[in-house]
């Protein structure tokens, strides 16, 4: 039961994310900015995490492991995080989040293609439902009033892409490094990269009200030092399989938080595409014993 709500308290919190980018932008500060902050500060709170739990001993990792760190870093932190608060700028909430959870779906094709693992039959109509659900969200029904553009959509689903490649970088070092050592290099390197990307806006950082500076404060240590702790957590009492179908949560809070709080509408097709998006994700989780992957 703790591990479930532990999961569920840190879907609940990235869930937010995109109300409190939007909040932001409205006060001027870039997207590339915001997410230099949010990795960096991040990355300080997370390393500072490691350094009193285990010591600088335990940041030794090997060469092997670096080059699956720095392109989870690059890729799963610093492209990701580019991709999604773009695309939530330039859409709604809820879409955005429904772009994301386009992930499960490429992990399965990903893992299928690079790590060899076997397909079953719910993984395979997990594909048709991501597909046919994203169709929906974007209106994809009616091309001549797509909910989104092209560009959109493509950064939106580029942010499930990216985000399910994390998994991918991941899974090799996953059995030699703690959870918190791979996110502390996955940080490091992805906000190396965000810094460098935000150095033409860092201007928007300036002459901010300080309310908007303990937003960009709560997103760095609470949605992504907290959230990480919660999910790890949760991760290790319900096993990964559960977990991310716990974590599906994340796009109805989302969904419901944008169209309460921001005002985005919540079209039938939209609502029905959402559900096949969620279904596809749950699903993409389920191991059957002929095909245990």
């Amino acid at each position: 039961m703790l591990g479930a709500l532990a999961v569920v308290a840190a879907a609940s919190t990235w869930g937010t994310l995109g109300l409190f980018a939007k909040i932001l932008y409205a006060r001027g500060v870039s997207f590339e900015s915001l997410v230099a902050v949010r990795a960096s500060i991040g990355w300080a709170a997370v390393l500072l995490f490691v350094l009193v739990t285990g010591g600088a001993r335990s940041l030794r990792v090997s060469g092997r492991d670096l080059a699956f760190l720095v392109p989870l870093g690059l890729v799963g932190i610093g492209f990701f995080y580019l991709l999604y608060f773009y695309t939530v700028r330039e859409s709604t909430v809820g879409t955005a989040a429904i772009l994301l959870y386009s992930s499960p779906a490429f992990v399965v094709v990903l893992a299928r293609l690079f790590l060899k693992e076997a397909l079953n039959a719910a993984k395979v109509l997990a594909l048709f439902l991501t597909i046919g659900g994203i169709l929906l969200v974007v209106g994809a029904y009616d091309p001549a009033n797509l909910e989104v553009s092209p560009k959109v959509l493509l950064t939106g689903l580029l942010s499930g892409l990216t985000y399910g490649l994390y998994s991918i970088f991941g899974r090799p070092v996953a059995g030699r490094l703690g959870p918190s050592i791979i996110l502390s290099y996955a940080l490091f390197f992805g906000a190396s990269l965000l810094v460098v990307t935000a150095l033409p806006t860092l201007d928007t950082l300036t002459g901010l009200p300080v309310g908007s500076y303990a937003l960009l404060l709560m997103l760095a240590v609470v949605h992504t030092t907290l959230a990480f702790v919660l999910y790890t957590f949760g991760l290790g009492r319900l096993g990964a399989g559960r977990a991310a179908i716990v974590a599906t949560v994340e796009p109805v809070v989302a969904g419901a938080l944008g169209a309460v709080l921001l005002g985005e509408d919540l079209t039938v097709p939209k609502v029905v595409g959402a559900g096949l998006v969620i279904t596809g994700a749950v699903l993409a989780q389920v191991r059957l014993r002929k095909h245990f992957s």
